[in-house]
């Protein structure tokens, strides 16, 4: 188990009491998991929400986060296997010093890159009963508050909302629907409402938005198991993406000052970095990070982006860094 980090230690939390036996009983035996790694686990109480602040101007296009699955670096940048992938670099930033949240498996690393943290959670599970968040202080509600607009487009949907995974979906890989105030808990079930069905849709929707100019403020995407390079290899994902993020990079709603974040959950093994790509019309293109940014960092810089406050469910806030030098642009607003 790779012990790069360690956490703080838990704090008071508002996970369900379910949830903590499930994180306790983890951490007994994450030892015995190949591919465990809980170094940076955390379970801290989320701040209230607090009021938006105004977007920087230079940003007010949509930020699409694009997430792919079980990479290292040395994987994917320079493997011929993946040219478009590294064809993006010329046009984009590189994040080279950039490592996930030593969090491991999947789960609790695609619900950091929402909230700042895993809450405990150290399982791939289905939401349901010792899975849920009670948290009204994740990015969706920042969002919503803000008055801004989000989705979550996810290839290969279930059903709408997706709370269970199959046929190529994974709802561990679809951070959403593991908070309460999205999936409808209450307490002994999920109540899934418009909240959920209208927000976290099927791939298929993107298509749709982008023809008809209805891109939210946030799109958060996620490939099915083959694209995403889970169960296919790095010569499909990236011939997917190729396929695929030709559209977005030809929306305005990328264009006027616009992001797409393209980022891998974990490495292939816990020793690894993932890979880390911006693409936006404010990325200093070709430009090659050393900076130690992890993914509160990249949270933060989305948070930034949105105008919304940085971090409420992280322990510090203050002592994690933006991305700043991928781009040209500010990610703070003017002061008034």
């Amino acid at each position: 188990m790779s012990m790069k980090h360690r956490s703080p230690g838990f704090r008071a939390s508002r996970l369900t009491t379910a949830s903590l036996i499930t994180a306790a009983l983890a951490l007994l035996t994450a030892g015995a998991c190949n591919n465990a790694n809980v170094s940076g686990n955390t379970n801290v109480a989320c701040q209230a929400p607090s009021a938006p602040t105004a977007r920087p101007s230079a940003w007010k296009g949509t930020v699409f986060t694009l997430v792919m699955e079980n990479h290292s670096y040395g994987d994917i940048v320079g493997n011929r296997a993946a040219p478009y992938l590294n064809s993006l670099i010329a046009q984009g930033a590189l994040a080279a010093g950039y490592h996930d949240s030593y969090v491991h498996p999947s789960e609790p690393n695609y619900i950091w890159m929402v909230a700042g943290q895993n809450f405990g959670i150290l399982n791939d599970d289905d939401p349901g009963p010792g899975n849920v968040i009670d948290s009204t202080s994740h990015l969706v509600d920042q969002l919503e508050q803000a008055g801004l607009t989000w989705k979550a487009y996810q290839e290969n949907l279930t059903t709408p909302c997706g709370l269970t995974s199959g046929g190529g979906y994974a709802s561990k890989h679809n951070p959403f629907v593991y908070f309460a105030d999205v999936n409808g808990w209450d307490g002994k079930t999920m109540h899934p409402g418009e909240r959920c069905t209208s927000h976290v849709v099927d791939y298929g929707q993107l298509a749709v938005d982008l023809q008809g100019g209805q891109v939210p403020d946030y799109a958060f995407i996620t490939p099915n198991l083959q694209h995403d390079m889970h169960d296919g290899s790095v010569a499909q994902g990236d011939a997917w993406l190729a396929a695929e993020v030709p559209r977005i990079l030809a929306s305005p709603a990328y264009l006027n000052g616009g992001a797409l974040f393209i980022l891998w959950d974990e490495g292939s093994n816990d020793a690894d970095d993932p890979p880390f790509f911006v693409v936006s019309p404010n990325a200093k293109a070709g430009f090659v990070s050393q900076q130690p940014y992890d993914t509160s960092s990249f949270l933060k810089t989305v948070q930034s982006m949105m105008g919304v406050a940085p971090l409420p469910c992280a322990a510090d806030p203050a002592a994690v860094s933006t991305m700043d030098d991928l781009f040209t642009a500010p990610l703070a607003a003017a002061a008034p």
